[in-house]
């Protein structure tokens, strides 16, 4: 997704909902700190949706801006990109503090992006093969380090069966044999948290 595709899709999300802010939560989030990623042979050329938290937004204008610009609304069909709308709830599966963190969207004063390292966290709990993919784009580009995360995996409140699977992502993310070996060596003092749903 191009930063213009992500604007004009907010434009009409603010024409509908009449949000007081918008908070981009996604991969798309990363055009906050660097619109360049949208572009052709960058990570977020192919993604198509926006995943945006409406502050205020109830069940009924949630149902609004679906039919105006969720997949496979007509805006989709048209411009070839859309928006999922997140609930309040998935605020509990974010680091602990991101909203201190945000960035605000380049030209928009009511739009505020995940910062880059909150969202590296949400990468490596989910896990998924675009998730693992986006993480290490994100470390060849500069937008995390190894270290900030073996910092945040070190202080993070998990459970045993999530701290294994992060564990495990972490040392297969840098390349290393044993998943305790991703301990190794972290920076101290990193106050994040995660929990995975």
């Amino acid at each position: 997704m191009q930063l213009r595709s992500l604007n004009h899709l907010l434009e009409v999300v603010r024409a509908v909902a009449r949000p007081e802010e918008i908070d981009v939560l996604g991969s798309s989030s990363l055009l906050g700190s660097d619109p360049t990623l949208g572009d052709p042979g960058q990570p977020l050329e192919l993604s198509m949706d926006a995943d945006l938290l409406l502050v205020p937004c109830d069940d009924r204008m949630a149902a609004v801006v679906h039919e105006a610009v969720g997949e496979g609304s007509l805006f989709h069909r048209e411009f070839g990109v859309f928006a999922d709308l997140l609930k309040p709830d998935i605020e509990v599966t974010l680091p602990s503090g991101w909203r201190t963190r945000r960035v605000p969207l380049p030209g928009s004063h009511d739009v505020l992006c995940l910062h880059p390292a909150d969202l590296a966290v949400v990468k490596l709990c989910l896990g998924r093969p675009k998730d693992r993919d986006l993480l290490a784009a994100m470390i060849r580009r500069g937008l995390v380090t190894v270290t900030y995360l073996r910092a945040w995996y070190q202080s993070a409140v998990l459970s045993e069966r999530d701290r294994f699977a992060v564990s495990r992502r972490l040392a297969e993310l840098i390349g290393l044999r044993s998943p305790t070996a991703a301990l190794q060596s972290g920076v101290p003092g990193c106050r994040l948290s995660c929990q995975v749903p």
